[in-house]
């Protein structure tokens, strides 16, 4: 295990450690503060002898995502008892039932926009973030956020969990996306450990056809227009890398029938044998079903990314979004 990730779990630890000994100072000691703290105390003597995040059945490494959500496990997943293979599975489908639930509604018509996305795990949970935000009624502003955290797996998606109550409560707040963006990084930053990051796209569109974009290291959105096919560049560095960074935008007017697309890497970087979908394939496939509705669009859009892949499973979180002014 990295040794960012190691000191992040080895604070962790401490902290508890310190909070058991605080409810184990009183005149009733209850027996499972007991074996909880010897459990933590065993933890930080693994990791003080480099033997922590190893399967003590089979002496191979322990899945990362697992330990940063419960750094106390000792054996990996093919070593889990039947009980406990039973409360993952179980752990898994509420988690997946919770993340679907916290997707926006889709198939929008709002403030001159029709809306679809395509949103996927490659596993039980995503680390994919995809939100549309209203600014409300007394706004003519719709914001559009579409991420990509690092990792996979329940910690990925842990992290989107975060990105979501971030923007949910920061975009109320009447900033600019640039200051926006500067602000989730830092928030970023500050609660997670440096290895944690996410590219992140805000698209701000006004009713008027007005379009701002701050990419923060996302795959490049593509702007399908009268004359042909314009990416539209990142203006910066993924967030939560540094605590202080600065962001810039791009701005664009959306015609009538003009649309944006949006995606996440498990579209272009999807790979069969050596070949990547890519980027110019996904340009090619929108200048000739540009004039389509955005639900047709990205429909036909996977039944394309199906036929490329052919019987080779998907290995990464697919998440696609057209944007088109009516």
């Amino acid at each position: 295990m990295e040794g960012d990730d190691l000191n992040q779990i080895k604070s962790q630890l401490v902290w508890r450690k310190n909070k058991i000994q605080e409810a184990l100072s009183g005149h009733i000691v209850p027996m499972h503060l007991v074996n909880l703290l010897k459990e933590v105390d065993s933890a930080l003597e693994r990791i003080d002898s480099g033997t922590y995040g190893i399967c003590i059945v089979c002496s191979d490494p322990i899945e990362k995502d697992r330990l940063l959500v419960d750094p106390l496990i000792k054996v990996c997943l093919d070593h889990l008892t039947t009980h406990q293979q039973k409360e993952l599975e179980d752990d898994l489908v509420v988690a997946n039932s919770i993340q679907k639930a916290m997707l926006p509604k889709n198939d929008q018509h709002i403030k001159g926009y029709e809306i679809y996305y395509y949103y996927d795990a490659a596993g039980v949970v995503s680390g994919d973030y995809c939100d549309i935000i209203d600014a409300g009624s007394s706004s003519d502003a719709l914001y559009i956020v579409l991420g990509d955290v690092s990792g996979k797996g329940i910690a990925a998606s842990m992290l989107m969990t975060h990105l979501r109550a971030m923007f949910q409560s920061l975009v109320p707040l009447g900033l600019s996306i640039s200051h926006l963006m500067a602000k989730s990084s830092r928030l970023l930053c500050e609660s997670t450990s440096s290895t944690h990051y996410a590219t992140l796209l805000i698209v701000k569109a006004e009713k008027n056809g007005s379009i701002e974009i701050c990419n923060a290291g996302h795959c490049l959105p593509l702007h399908v227009n009268k004359s042909g096919i314009k990416k539209i560049e990142s203006n910066g560095m993924p967030i939560g890398i540094f605590c202080e960074s600065e962001y810039g935008l791009t701005s664009l007017n959306l015609d009538k029938d003009e649309m944006l697309i949006l995606y996440s890497d498990g579209l272009t970087e999807a790979t069969k044998k050596d070949e990547m979908f890519g980027t110019e394939r996904l340009e090619a496939f929108a200048k000739h079903n540009s004039e389509l509705s955005p639900r047709n669009f990205i429909d036909k859009l996977l039944a394309e990314l199906k036929n490329f892949l052919g019987d080779i499973p998907r290995g990464d979180d697919l998440t696609l979004m057209v944007i088109k002014r009516k």
